[in-house]
């Protein structure tokens, strides 16, 4: 049985919303975590920003036929079947976020750090120990999406989050990214 939900996380930064496009682009079903905390009225704005009430996410259900995609850092907060986890060096992520606008300084450092400390692991590992997961570097901005298309249409044949966890891209022990951060 291949996966009906699939989170496509990472910090912001590493290429989801750029990889969702493309898989679209390949006849898959993406939905932004935006419009699904929408949906179950988890989404306020602050200081003209989004906020997710992350609690919110789990009351939302996928009633499609088809695989689904929820592209978005948080939404591996949602009911899920798989996940995508997107990753990328913290100093390359640190260069990719200053070019974007509306990053404060304080924004792009909290998210460097999360990269750094490999949180969204830490979160999967809470919140879905057991689901498959494949993990891609996109530091070099490469994804090879015929690897993604083979991941959701056999999930089944990849690691848990719980297994794969202990080869997970470790950036802290990568002495040439650590320092430069």
């Amino acid at each position: 049985m291949c996966p009906r939900v699939v989170a496509l996380t990472g910090s912001p930064g590493t290429g989801k919303s750029t990889l969702a496009e493309t898989l679209k682009q390949h006849g898959v079903k993406i939905v932004r975590v935006e419009d699904i905390a929408k949906e179950v009225d988890a989404l306020s704005i602050e200081s003209e920003a989004n906020i997710i009430e992350t609690s919110k996410l789990s009351q939302w259900s996928w009633s499609g036929d088809e695989i689904c995609i929820i592209d978005g850092h948080l939404s591996h907060y949602c009911p899920i079947d798989a996940v995508i986890i997107l990753r990328c060096a913290p100093n390359v992520l640190r260069q990719r976020l200053e070019q974007r606008g509306g990053y404060s300084s304080k924004k792009i450092e909290s998210n460097v750090e999360w990269e750094l400390i490999a949180g969204t692991w830490s979160d999967l590992v809470n919140l879905h120990p057991q689901i498959n997961v494949l993990e891609i570097d996109t530091t070099n901005e490469s994804i090879d999406v015929e690897c993604v298309l083979r991941f959701l249409s056999s999930g089944h044949n990849s690691e848990s989050v719980q297994d794969a966890i202990h080869h997970a891209q470790d950036w802290i022990s990568t002495e040439d990214v650590a320092e430069s951060i």
